[in-house]
C-alpha cells in the first residue's frame, strides 16, 4: 500500500483523518507519532526491504533486461517498478511497460503536468494513456522531420516500435527544408520562392504506421508573427507533389476512417491530384478540409469524391470561400447519395459565401424528403431573408435533419416566424443555433427550448406558444418550465471540436 496510485480511491478517502483528533500522550511533553493516511512520505524514514532494493536496481539497469521481464515478476512488483522507472529512457526500451501509470508520469515529464484525460480529442482513437502518449510522441517527431535530412533507417525502426500503439497522427505543422526559409530585408522585394516547398514524404510514414485510423495534417504555418524576421507566405505553400506522396500513403492505409487537411494552401488543382487516391479509400467516414482555399471549383471536386464514398458521414468545408455554384454541386450529390441508399451527411459550410442562392439549393435538398443531411452548419454565410425563409420552410418536409446552425446571418423577423411555424410539427430538430440573426430574444429562447425538449423526448410535455405571445417573456416563462435549466446550459453540441475554430 506504499504505492499511491495502487490505493483505491474509495479506500483513500475513507481513511483521510479528521481535522479534529485527539493525540495519545505518552508524557507531559510527548506526543505519539501519528501516521497520516494521505502522506506517503513516511516510508522514506524506514529502511528499504531487500526486495525493494532489488527492484530499484532493476529499474536503474532496465536496459539490460529482456522484454519478458514483466511476465516474470508479480503484479505488485510491477506497480513498484512503474513508479520508479526513469521517464527519460528511449521509447524502444520502455514500449512494453504495461498499464497507464508510467505513461502518465512520462507524459507529465515530457509536456505539461496537466490532466492527461483532458488532452484527448477526436483524432485520438485509443482510450489508454499509453496510446495517447505514443500518439503525441510520434506526431511531434513527424512534425519535426526536415525533408532531405531524414535517416529513413533510424526513423523506420522507431516507427515500427510504436506502430502497434499508434492509431492516429495529429501534426500541427509540417516542416519544409531550412534552406528554403528565406528572410527578407526591409528593402528587398516581396517575391515568390522558385518553387513550392516539399514536405516530408507521408507515403513512407504511412507505410510503417499500418494501424492509422485518423490522420490530421497542417501544411500551413502554426502561427503568424509581425516580429522580425518576416517570412513570405509562399514558404507555407503546399506543393502539388505532396498530394502525390500523401495519396500513395492513403491508399495503403487500410484502416483509415478520418482524414483532415486544414489551414493549408489546398486548392482545386492540388485536391484534384489527391482525388484519384481518395477514391480508393473506401473506408473513409470523415473528411475535413476546413480553412483551405478550395473555392467553388474545389467544392465541386469534393462533391465528386462524396458521390463515390459510400461510408462517408461527415464533410467539413468550413472557411473555403465556396460560392453558390459549389453548394449546388454538393446539394445535388447529397440527393444522389440518398437516392442510391448511401448514408446521410453531416455538412459543415460555416464561413463560406453561399448567399441566398446557395441556401436555396440546400433547402431544395432538404425539401426533397429523402433526408440527405443529419446536421447542417451554415454560420457566417451571408444568408439573408430569402435564403433563411427557404431553409425554414424546407424543414416542414424533412425528417432527417437533427442539427441546424445558422448563426451570424442577417436574417429577419419573418424567418423567425417561419421557423416557429415549421418547428411546431418538426420533432426531429434536437439542436438549433440562431444567435445574432436579428431575432427577438424571446423567440430565440423559445426555439432553443423546442429543440431542447425534442432532444430529451419530452415534446409532449411542452406547450407550444403562439407567436403573438412570444414578445412577452413573462407569459412564456409561466407556461413552460424547462426540465433542467442547468442541463440545457451545460449541454454542448458533440461535434463542435471538428469545426477547427478553436
Amino acid at each position: 500500500m506504499w504505492i499511491p496510485h495502487s490505493v483505491p480511491k474509495t479506500t483513500f478517502h475513507l481513511f483521510i483523518p479528521s481535522n479534529e483528533f485527539v493525540s495519545c500522550r505518552l508524557a507531559t511533553n510527548e506526543v505519539e507519532p501519528v501516521i497520516s493516511s494521505v502522506n506517503f512520505s513516511w516510508t522514506d524514514c524506514m529502511p528499504k526491504p531487500l526486495k525493494l532494493l532489488c527492484l530499484d536496481n532493476i529499474a536503474i539497469h532496465f536496459s539490460l533486461y529482456p522484454e519478458q521481464l514483466f511476465e516474470w515478476i508479480t503484479p505488485i512488483n510491477i506497480e513498484y517498478i512503474v513508479e520508479t522507472l526513469s521517464t527519460s529512457l528511449p521509447i524502444s526500451l520502455v514500449i512494453h511497460v504495461p498499464g497507464d501509470e508510467y505513461w502518465r508520469r512520462r507524459y507529465d515529464d515530457t509536456w505539461s503536468p496537466n490532466n492527461v484525460n483532458s488532452k484527448r480529442n477526436s483524432a485520438v482513437v485509443s482510450d489508454t494513456v499509453k496510446s495517447l502518449y505514443i500518439t503525441k510522441y510520434v506526431s511531434e517527431i513527424i512534425e519535426n522531420l526536415e525533408p532531405g535530412y531524414v535517416d529513413e533507417t533510424e526513423l523506420s525502426e522507431m516507427l515500427k516500435v510504436c506502430s502497434p500503439f499508434v492509431t492516429a497522427i495529429d501534426c500541427k505543422q509540417l516542416r519544409i527544408q531550412s534552406s528554403m526559409v528565406h528572410t527578407l530585408a526591409d528593402d528587398e522585394p516581396r517575391g515568390i520562392l522558385p518553387h513550392d516547398p516539399i514536405h516530408i514524404n507521408m507515403k513512407f510514414i504511412l507505410s510503417v504506421l499500418k494501424n492509422i485510423r485518423a490522420l490530421s495534417l497542417v501544411y500551413g504555418s502554426r502561427k503568424f508573427t509581425l516580429e522580425p524576421p518576416l517570412y513570405t507566405p509562399e514558404q507555407y505553400n503546399l506543393n502539388i507533389n505532396d498530394m502525390e506522396t500523401l495519396g500513395c500513403g492513403l491508399v495503403i492505409s487500410e484502416h483509415l476512417t478520418s482524414l483532415a487537411i486544414t489551414k493549408s494552401e489546398l486548392n482545386m488543382a492540388k485536391f484534384n491530384r489527391l482525388l484519384p487516391y481518395l477514391m480508393e479509400c473506401h473506408g473513409l467516414e470523415e473528411i475535413n478540409f476546413s480553412f483551405c482555399k478550395l473555392s467553388s471549383q474545389g467544392g465541386k471536386s469534393v462533391a465528386h469524391f462524396i458521390k463515390t464514398a459510400k461510408m462517408l458521414k461527415l464533410v467539413n468545408l468550413c472557411g473555403n470561400n465556396i460560392g453558390p455554384d459549389g453548394v449546388e454541386s454538393l446539394s445535388f450529390v447529397m440527393l444522389w447519395r440518398r437516392n442510391n441508399n448511401y448514408q446521410a451527411i453531416e455538412l459543415n459550410l460555416n464561413m463560406n459565401n453561399i448567399s441566398d442562392i446557395g441556401a436555396k439549393y440546400l433547402a431544395s435538398a432538404l425539401a426533397s424528403g429523402v433526408q440527405p443531411l443529419t446536421k447542417l452548419r451554415i454560420r457566417n454565410c451571408n444568408i439573408t431573408k430569402i435564403g433563411g425563409l427557404n431553409i425554414a420552410q424546407s424543414l416542414a418536409y424533412d425528417c432527417g435533419l437533427r442539427v441546424l446552425e445558422i448563426d451570424n446571418n442577417p436574417l429577419t423577423l419573418e424567418v423567425a416566424i417561419a421557423l416557429h411555424t415549421t418547428l411546431k410539427t418538426n420533432l426531429n430538430i434536437t439542436h438549433i443555433s440562431i444567435q445574432n440573426c436579428n431575432f427577438p430574444q424571446s423567440i430565440t429562447k423559445f426555439l432553443n427550448n423546442v429543440a431542447f425538449y425534442n432532444r430529451h423526448g419530452k415534446r409532449s410535455e411542452f406547450i407550444y406558444v403562439d407567436i403573438e405571445y412570444l414578445f412577452n417573456d413573462e407569459d412564456v416563462e409561466e407556461e413552460n418550465i424547462l426540465l433542467e435549466d442547468e442541463t440545457m446550459e451545460s449541454e454542448i453540441i458533440e461535434n463542435d471540436d471538428k469545426e477547427g475554430l478553436m
